[in-house]
């Protein structure tokens, strides 16, 4: 293992320890608190599970939301909060359980699946490369007649475009590669009229 991969290395262990011991510490915290509220098996068992996989689901949504350069969604960020909120609820009320009204362990499990159900429907959207509401085109049509700019139009808009976030937004990347592919289409448009056979406006 090379010196400059092993602080990684040793950090994702370290995390996913971290996550693992967390996760079941506040499992069985849950637990205690479902169980006072008068639930049995098998319904015991896995509501304690919920509020850390709306943890996960929204983070993986949030995750999706960033590599695509969108704004974070409001519903999954809701979703995200109101998991933390639970486990942190269920693990603080795990030494007096009886003090978690049971009206809200048996209806704990409907606001999960809402909220999961957004996150996932969020992840799909956004692999099907759904584009946000705002990102529709800059400028009419030059060809092709479908409403959709012709390549060497779309790459002037590119090139013309000064806004970094828009642009990673329009096309789907990451901010970080904005400029990298800012660069590679200047060398597309340069090229031709090097050469002598650009169109010109």
């Amino acid at each position: 293992m090379s010196a400059a991969r092993a602080p990684r290395v040793v950090g994702w262990v370290a995390l996913a320890g971290v996550s693992l011991i967390a996760g079941i510490a506040s499992y069985f915290h849950a637990l205690a608190v479902v169980q006072a509220a008068g639930a049995t098996a098998p319904v015991a068992y896995l509501v304690p599970a919920l509020a850390d996989l709306v943890i996960l689901g929204a983070s993986a949504d949030l995750l999706a939301a960033s590599r695509a350069g969108q704004p974070r969604p409001r519903l999954t960020m809701l979703a995200l909060g109101t998991g933390i909120a639970v486990t942190l609820a269920m693990n603080v009320v795990a030494s007096h359980p009886h003090a978690m009204p049971s009206w809200l362990v048996d209806g704990w499990p409907a606001v999960a699946f809402v909220l999961a159900l957004e996150s996932l429907a969020g992840l799909v959207r956004r692999g099907r490369g759904s584009l946000p509401p705002d990102a529709s085109p800059a400028a009419p049509a030059r060809d092709g007649g479908d409403g959709r700019p012709g390549r060497e139009e779309a790459l002037r808009l590119l090139l013309a475009s000064d806004s970094e976030r828009a642009l990673a937004e329009a096309l789907g990347v990451p901010r970080n590669r904005v400029r990298t592919l800012k660069r590679d289409v200047a060398g597309m448009v340069a090229e031709p009229s090097l050469n002598g056979d650009g169109s010109h406006e």
